[in-house]
């Protein structure tokens, strides 16, 4: 008799058991449902996917164990530079990227050290238009802004040369490459930043031929100039 009570009191506190745990998840997931917002004081993520509401991509906040390749008219491909850094990826309405701000710095076992951040801007038919940099390589800084002028990404010629470029191993086989396809060339259009030697600013013309470069060097000597098309100085100052 006992132990026919005990094994129906057993059936009853299951069945509670039960009851209490599909009432439980069906309110959380009712409350999960119904949130619009919520506000925590500390939230720790390897990775942060924004999305808009048809759950395209719109900016990825990530550690460097997970970053995302880019992508470059909805197909992915392989990113150039180091495999170590934090960042911000910014996406357009087509789902492609259109910029990056991306940091890291180490100090290595014998005491070198280096850092690094960018902060680049894409168009959404090209690669980066401007980038922003500062660095340091064991106490050597650098800081300095890039303009380019870049091909139309989304057509089957840059495509074609996207290909062969990411695939070439050599400088000469990059050469041949870019003469292979002189319409899908990038030039860079103007650099202003310094280093550890001086500071400079370079204006190119549309074939990135440098026209016009000042200088000032670490002890305060300026200089400007003007050059042709050969990269031959045709007026300096001071002369």
């Amino acid at each position: 008799m006992k132990i026919h009570l005990i094994r129906r009191e057993m059936q009853i506190l299951r069945a509670y058991a039960l009851v209490s745990t599909v009432a439980a998840g069906a309110f959380l997931l009712g409350a999960v449902h119904e949130a619009k917002s919520a506000s925590f004081d500390t939230l720790t993520v390897h990775r942060i996917n924004v999305v808009d509401r048809a759950g395209k991509l719109a900016m990825i906040l990530t550690d460097h164990d997970d970053f995302p390749p880019p992508v470059i008219n909805g197909k992915p491909g392989k990113r150039q530079g180091g495999n170590d850094e934090n960042g911000i990826v910014f996406y357009n309405q087509l789902g492609n990227e259109q910029g990056a701000l991306v940091w890291d710095g180490r100090v290595a076992k014998d005491g070198t050290f280096s850092s690094s951040t960018t902060l680049s801007y894409d168009s959404v038919k090209t690669d980066q238009l401007l980038q922003v940099d500062d660095g340091t390589d064991n106490g050597q800084q650098s800081a300095y802004m890039i303009g380019w002028n870049e091909p139309d990404s989304s057509t089957a010629e840059y495509a074609a040369f996207d290909r062969e470029w990411h695939a070439a191993t050599s400088d000469a086989q990059k050469r041949a490459v870019r003469m292979k396809y002189p319409d899908e060339a990038f030039f860079q259009r103007f650099f202003f930043g310094y280093d550890e030697s001086q500071s400079r600013v370079t204006l190119r013309d549309a074939k990135g031929k440098p026209r016009i470069n000042m200088f000032v060097t670490n002890d305060g000597q300026a200089k400007l100039q003007f050059l042709d098309a050969d990269g031959r100085v045709t007026y300096q100052l001071p002369q």
